[in-house]
């Protein structure tokens, strides 16, 4: 008998987008390998935060996927006292003027609330889910080469890896990360080098402190409750992971100038001292418990004008590198991750010019709103730091533009979502097969 699937798809990247996909793609019988640079799945940051739309998506890949998230989550219930918390996703504080250390708002995230995980932690955990012989590690990728029958036994695309070997799969989808390899592959040259990624105006100074040493530095409120302190020129956020043991610290000041071609560079206590001067009781007291004064550029990536060609296609930060101002860039991978899975493992999809329309529709669907996302996250930093246009310090505003923005990326009907790329995809086959 033909077998349904008579394509392969190979997945360049190990992170959670590449695993949250390969772990779709198998529970709908798409035949998938894994190709990882590193020598074992690496996860890059501490804390991570998925909204509520990426957490309904999450059991619509497979249900594993959630009863993982869910068993490792810490949320504001872990702390004895503060259930009452369950629903909020961040308090907003007034870090500078005077009212300096009071609550701008209670900001919900319906139904799920906050919800973290420390990034290794349910990195190590999909890793689990994906059988033995699916992923090869050390396989960093050099070159892609697209054949078709006239050129090589059979169609698909050429791997060539750095170490001197090679693999062949129907089509590629690259999860690689900002920095993607694969990208270079779908864009022209021209765009490819026009749209690397760049500083986005702002660095970080990050900690992962002790929760004792965060009741220490901020008091008990403080400490256990996810808290954005928003200030001019900069912001704060802190969040408890670890079932509330330890804490995910992250500050932020607005800075034009990076002057390193490195993501990091050492940093001395005063210049997080300089930086915060202005920034209110609760961020100068966390700044003499960080220990370690490293200075993190935030990097964004450029619109680019396609996500697929032909036969390879790019999710995630490859795709859509955002800086972390919306807690959002995690989430998008996971509905990038929920949309080609549903596409690829959809009953009609049977061949390798069907994956192609597979492709086309999720960029179709998936660009709009995830190059958004990368957008609003972008004015997210401006408006926290105080200095968005028409918006400033003004207390109503600030209210209503963080709802606005935030309902937007959290309402959204993920399983539409995905129906809406399966309709654009059956029309690109049958107009195929009429031609």
């Amino acid at each position: 008998m033909t077998p349904a699937k008579q394509f392969t798809v190979a997945i360049i990247g190990g992170g959670i987008g590449g695993l949250a996909l390969a772990i779709g793609l198998l529970r709908r019988n798409v035949l998938v390998q894994i190709y990882e640079a590193a020598a074992e799945f690496k996860e890059v940051g501490l804390g991570l935060t998925i909204g509520p739309a990426a957490h309904r998506a999450m059991p619509l890949i497979d249900p594993k996927i959630r009863e993982i998230y869910d068993t490792l989550i810490t949320t504001h219930a872990d702390s004895p006292g503060f259930e009452r918390f369950k629903d909020t996703w961040f308090e907003v504080v007034w870090a500078t003027g005077e009212k300096a250390g009071e609550v701008l708002m209670d900001l919900k995230a319906l139904p799920s609330g906050q919800t973290t995980v420390r990034r290794a932690d349910f990195l190590d955990a999909l890793g689990k889910l994906v059988p033995e012989g699916v992923v090869h590690f050390g396989k960093r990728v050099e070159k892609l080469v697209e054949m078709d029958e006239d050129e090589h036994e059979g169609e698909g695309v050429e791997m060539v890896f750095e170490d001197g070997s090679s693999a062949r799969a129907s089509v590629v989808v690259g999860c690689d990360g900002i920095h993607s390899r694969v990208k270079q592959f779908v864009l022209s040259e021209e765009e490819y080098n026009r749209t690397q990624p760049r500083y986005s105006g702002m660095y970080g100074y990050r900690a992962v402190l002790d929760m004792e040493t965060m009741v220490e530095a901020v008091g008990e409120h403080r400490a256990r409750v996810s808290s954005m302190y928003i200030g001019d020129g900069a912001y704060g956020v802190t969040y408890p992971i670890m079932r509330a043991k330890k804490v995910n610290v992250g500050i932020y000041p607005l800075h034009s100038e990076w002057d390193s071609d490195k993501w990091m560079r050492p940093a001395r206590k005063e210049d997080m001292r300089r930086d915060f001067a202005h920034m209110g009781g609760h961020i100068n007291s966390l700044i003499e418990h960080m220990p370690d004064p490293s200075q993190w550029a935030i990097f964004e990536h450029p619109h680019i004008s396609t996500f697929a060609r032909s036969r390879i296609a790019i999710l995630g930060d490859a795709a859509h590198a955002s800086t972390p101002h919306q807690g959002a860039g995690a989430g998008q991978a996971i509905e990038d991750a929920h949309v080609i899975a549903e596409l690829l493992g959809d009953p009609r999809v049977t061949d390798s010019n069907h994956a192609i329309a597979a492709f086309q529709a999720y960029d179709a669907v998936r660009r709009p709103r995830s190059q958004r996302v990368v957008t609003s996250s972008a004015q997210n930093a401006y408006l926290l730091c105080l200095r968005l246009d028409g918006v400033g310090g003004d207390e109503e505003k600030l209210k209503s533009r963080l709802n606005v923005q935030l309902r937007w990326l959290w309402d959204l009907d993920v399983q539409e979502q995905a129906e809406g790329a399966r309709r654009l995809m059956l029309e690109r086959i049958e107009g195929s097969i009429e031609s």
